[in-house]
């Protein structure tokens, strides 16, 4: 982490504005959207719309990772995000806690967006039937080409506008972890998920 956030900070990572993740529960998902998970992370942030910046290695022409901003304050420290019963001090010596990517794809959502998009998938594999191939061939593939099949803006409630921001997870399918930046006041500031492209 301390390699990213060297790149990030000294200019070499490039950082791209994508759309904007509500938050309506405070509770934050990260996970591969096509296996989704709704278990959120213990900690809970203010409800309301964050920018997300995917942060671009140029050599490697892949995004390196993705945050998530509550604030413009800096960060000073960073803390591996958990869930309900992880424990940090348990784990071993270079392990982490992350979650699995076995689609090329990470995304930050809502825990009440994540219910909606399994949701959203069921109504649409009814609706089409046989017809139907995946969730990933019927929605989420042509939202993705709209940039360049690198990230999207996945609307699961046009009622609420609760979204799902899906993205490429740097090199493609792996293990990764997520960290909340804390300032100097000790308030959170974003959560960055780091997909080890350095």
């Amino acid at each position: 982490m301390l390699k990213l956030l060297q790149e990030i900070y000294s200019g070499a990572l490039r950082p791209e504005i994508l759309e904007k993740l509500k938050v309506y529960s405070g509770k934050i998902v990260a996970c591969d959207p096509m296996i989704s998970h709704t278990a959120p992370f213990e900690r809970s942030i203010a409800p309301g719309e964050y920018p997300v910046v995917a942060w671009w290695n140029d050599e490697g022409d892949c995004i390196a990772a993705v945050e998530l901003k509550f604030s413009e304050s800096r960060a000073v420290r960073w803390e591996m995000a958990t869930k309900e019963g992880q424990r940090i001090e348990e784990l071993e010596e270079g392990h982490i806690y992350g979650y699995p990517v076995d689609t090329g794809l990470g995304c930050f959502a809502d825990v009440e967006s994540i219910k909606k998009m399994d949701e959203l998938e069921n109504k649409i594999q009814r609706e089409r039937g046989e017809d139907f191939i995946s969730f990933y061939d019927d929605v989420v593939d042509d939202l993705l080409t709209e940039n360049n099949d690198t990230w999207c803006n996945l609307i699961v409630s046009e009622d609420t506008g609760l979204n799902v921001m899906i993205f490429r997870s740097g090199y493609g399918d792996g293990f990764y972890a997520s960290y909340w930046g804390i300032d100097e006041g000790g308030n959170i500031v974003s959560i960055v998920t780091n997909f080890n492209v350095l």
